[in-house]
């Protein structure tokens, strides 16, 4: 177990991570690590080789800051792909789903692990060793570095390239703190740099299964806003596939708000539904992270989608115009009581309110269609974050199920709708034929212990095919079993619990206290990460860095450098604090 810090230790920690040297060390090493593009985009190849010029770089910081350090890089094995937390990666997915073979997936692949402190397994003290895990993928799209002051932006800023430079901050730190007081750890540390956490866990899942690092305690360093966590909500991905089954005069775009609809109704439930010790209600999160072409991953918050609506009426185009924004101002009026108005509330990135404006119209008149741009607006980020962001899909659901449903009422007037998610030279000559038949939903739902996985998926599930029977019962069609079809053959990560007197978290409750940060109470953390697969294994795993959950897989995805160098104190003297 840990010991107490001794104020030496703590001493010179905190004053050399706090200094100009490493803050300069950080930054350069931050921006130099985001602008290696390690999102699971292109192909399988070019993939790999990205990651393999990550390594080279992690690899040189590593040997730099402790010439003793054993590294190797470690290929994923094929066996994982039996085990039930083994996730297909989205990028593996071929054109009609079908999931390549591992041994492609993980061809030239591997993870990077530096073991400090002698090669054996169970130190000095006959413990097993300590583990300090970050991973290195990133979400897509990928997007440079940019630096402001002491913010630095860039895909991965703080999900997870910070929390990697802080480990190589640490090797350094801890060859100097040992320097100083003459001291040698008695366990090992083993810092693991694990791929595709993102897309499910892969990575952790290889290198958790080694029985080289059964019963380690375990420091999963991930984007926690210097929060300490033991436990985290479960998540599953969906994919939902609304089809207009050969209906004519009939848009997937009409069904797609009411499904929405059902499954945030469902999800509600199940928050209601939830009521564990460590987790809170916002634990439990119903995203839809893609539509169409819209959106950037499941796991993301959507900040925007468009649509165009044909409409085939005698009413002028002005007059149009100012129905639809009256419309759509009752619809926000209602949309806010149940997700709050973020045009009120302040983006701590920018200053500026988090979303501009809910909405805009744009009317195009014409001899027989009047062709009208609707453009909905959200706050985008990590899916973890919901609460404090605004998802345009939702958004979409609500204002756009609202006007056709309006729009079936008058008589006078069809409407012709579809996503303007693709580059178009000109409208189409023929609206009603460009209505699309097809529509593909992408998200996820977030769960805690009190709700088995399973469950989860089914009754999502069975939410989408009730919206859309709702559906063909307001438009007096048949339902048809084909119109909606769900799958949750993405990621599928666990619910997991550790107790808050574990030993990672006992020796960051002692690394607070040496640099003077109150602890604070343990609770859940929002999303999910590799920290389940460690403790489904029997290791004691806690889950700790810097950055904003918020910002985490946003546009504007950013992470304060005074905040990188905290989270390096407290690693440190917590990692110290069990090998020391």
């Amino acid at each position: 177990m840990s010991h107490p810090i001794d104020a030496a230790a703590a001493e010179f920690v905190r004053h050399a991570a706090e200094s100009e040297q490493y803050a300069r060390y950080l930054a350069d090493l931050l921006v130099e690590l985001i602008d290696v593009n390690t999102a699971g985009e292109g192909t399988i190849a070019d993939i790999a080789a990205r990651e393999s010029r990550l390594f080279d770089i992690i690899e040189r910081e590593l040997s730099a800051g402790d010439a003793d350090l054993r590294i190797e890089r470690i290929p994923l094995d094929p066996a994982i792909a039996a085990d039930p937390h083994y996730t297909v990666p989205l990028y593996a997915l071929g054109p009609n789903g079908t999931p390549l073979p591992i041994e492609r997936i993980y061809a030239n692949r591997c993870n990077l692990v530096a073991t400090a402190d002698g090669g054996n397994m169970a130190g000095a003290s006959g413990q097993p060793p300590v583990v300090l895990n970050a991973h290195v993928d990133v979400v897509p799209p990928w997007y440079a570095s940019r630096r402001e002051g002491d913010r630095i932006f860039g895909r991965g800023a703080c999900d997870n390239k910070a929390q990697v430079a802080i480990l190589l901050a640490q090797v350094r730190l801890l060859r100097e703190l040992q320097a100083k007081l003459g001291r040698t750890a008695r366990r090992p540390r083993v810092y693991q740099f694990v791929i595709d956490e993102e897309t499910g866990g892969n990575g952790s899942l290889a290198l958790a299964s080694d029985p080289r690092w059964a019963g380690a305690s375990v420091l999963v360093h991930e984007v926690t806003g210097l929060r300490p966590y033991c436990a985290h909500r479960g998540c599953v991905y969906y994919r939902c596939r609304l089809s207009t089954a050969g209906t004519p005069n009939l848009s997937a775009i009409e069904m797609f708000p009411l499904a929405v609809i059902a499954m945030e109704n469902e999800g509600r439930r199940i928050r209601e539904e939830s009521n564990l010790p460590l987790f809170l209600p916002t634990h439990v999160q119903t995203n839809h992270g893609t539509l169409g072409g819209f959106g950037r991953a499941c796991g993301a918050v959507c900040d925007h989608v468009a649509f165009e609506i044909a409409v085939q009426a005698r009413a002028n185009a002005e007059r149009i115009t100012m129905n639809l924004v009256q419309f759509l101002e009752d619809g926000v009026a209602e949309y806010v009581k149940l997700y709050g108005d973020k045009t009120r509330e302040r983006d701590p990135a920018t200053g500026k309110p988090k979303v501009a404006r809910h909405f805009d119209v744009r009317v195009t008149p014409g001899p027989r269609f009047h062709l009208i741009r609707l453009d909905f607006y959200g706050k985008g980020g990590h899916m973890g974050a919901l609460f404090e962001c605004d998802n345009a899909i939702t958004k979409a659901a609500y204002l756009l199920g609202f006007l056709l449903q309006i729009a079936r009422k008058l008589p006078p007037v069809r409407i012709f709708p579809r996503l303007l998610d693709k580059p178009q030279d000109a409208p189409p000559a023929d609206p009603r034929e460009a209505v699309p038949t097809e529509l593909w939903l992408q998200g996820g739902q977030g769960f805690t212990p009190a709700h088995r996985m399973e469950d989860v998926k089914t009754r999502l599930a069975a939410a989408a095919r009730r919206g859309v029977e709702r559906f063909c019962q307001m438009r007096r069609i048949p339902f048809d079993e084909s119109m909606v079809q769900m799958s949750f053959d993405l990621l599928h990560n666990d619910a997991y619990a550790d107790s808050p007197d574990s030993e990672p978290m006992q020796a960051l409750k002692s690394a607070f206290a040496a640099v003077g940060q109150p602890w604070p109470e343990p609770v859940a953390w929002e999303t999910s990460c590799d920290a389940r697969l460690y403790h489904h294994r029997g290791c004691p795993v806690a889950i700790f860095g810097a950055g904003p959950l918020e910002a985490a897989h946003g546009s504007n995805e950013y992470v304060d450098i005074p905040e990188v160098q905290r989270a390096l104190a407290i690693s440190t003297l917590a990692t110290w604090a069990m090998v020391g």
